[in-house]
């Protein structure tokens, strides 16, 4: 079992009656670049929600190396809602029992709960860098896979580095879920344990294209998807990897070695 996957939520697009965000029943802490609206948080947990918040929103661009054009300052600052209970959070945007977060990338819009394991320390992060990166490559990209999106966002979690000797005694069992499979995954329908190997890989494939290549090389892979929008070939172009078997080939070899 992989016990290091912090499950965080759902790559998705959810929409939300009007009356849930009814500016009368949250209170609002702003920032640089957030908004957080609240209702029941104490000060001390929203200041440093916020702190966090801009922290990651510094050091995720950075990380990356992405190149900023889309500053999240003014009317277009993201947005953080805080639920006071799970109950609250699960009833209102439908999540799965196990999501301690949610992300809406088209509007920069988070969710979340007082209380939700890790919230502040891989949940945020890992929803921030869902919207980083997607303002990277493109909204609605179809040449961004799943995996790849949520592998970058699984990057940012601090405890997910604890999982190669998982992945390796899964993949010599012949369990592991394919290049093609992860390509082809929903979250719909999935149960837990294949959600969290999802995710696993996911970290893996990107830990491995930026620990054996480099950060620069992962940057112009994200640019080539943008640009060509063609998975194979950006995977070509910049990896030199002929298809889809030779990147789970060099892959698999990485976390065996």
């Amino acid at each position: 079992m992989l016990k290091f996957i912090r499950l965080t939520g759902l790559l998705c697009v959810i929409l939300l009656p009007a009356a849930l965000f009814a500016q009368d029943q949250w209170l609002v802490s702003k920032s640089t670049h957030f908004n957080i609206f609240y209702k029941s948080a104490p000060e001390e947990m929203v200041n440093e929600l916020s702190r966090k918040a801009e922290e990651y929103y510094d050091s995720i661009g950075s990380q990356f190396g992405f190149n900023r054009f889309n500053f999240w300052t003014w009317d277009n600052r993201a947005r953080i809602y805080l639920f006071d209970t799970q109950d609250e959070y699960l009833k209102s945007t439908q999540s799965s029992g196990w999501s301690g977060g949610q992300v809406e990338i088209g509007v920069k819009l988070i969710q979340s709960y007082i209380g939700a394991p890790g919230f502040m320390q891989d949940v945020l992060p890992h929803e921030l860098a869902h919207i980083v990166f997607i303002e990277m490559v493109g909204y609605r990209n179809p040449a961004v896979p799943l995996w790849l999106q949520e592998g970058v966002a699984t990057y940012q979690q601090k405890d997910i580095r604890l999982i190669k000797g998982d992945l390796a005694e899964i993949i010599r069992n012949g369990q592991y879920l394919s290049l093609n499979a992860l390509n082809n995954f929903r979250f719909e329908g999935a149960g837990e344990e294949q959600v969290r190997l999802f995710y696993a890989e996911a970290y893996s494939l990107v830990n491995y294209l930026i620990s054996c290549f480099g950060k620069d090389q992962f940057v112009e892979f994200c640019r080539a998807l943008r640009d060509n929008r063609s998975l194979p070939g950006a995977l070509s172009k910049i990896y030199s990897f002929k298809d889809f078997n030779a990147l789970e080939e060099g892959w698999k070899n990485y976390i065996l070695k």
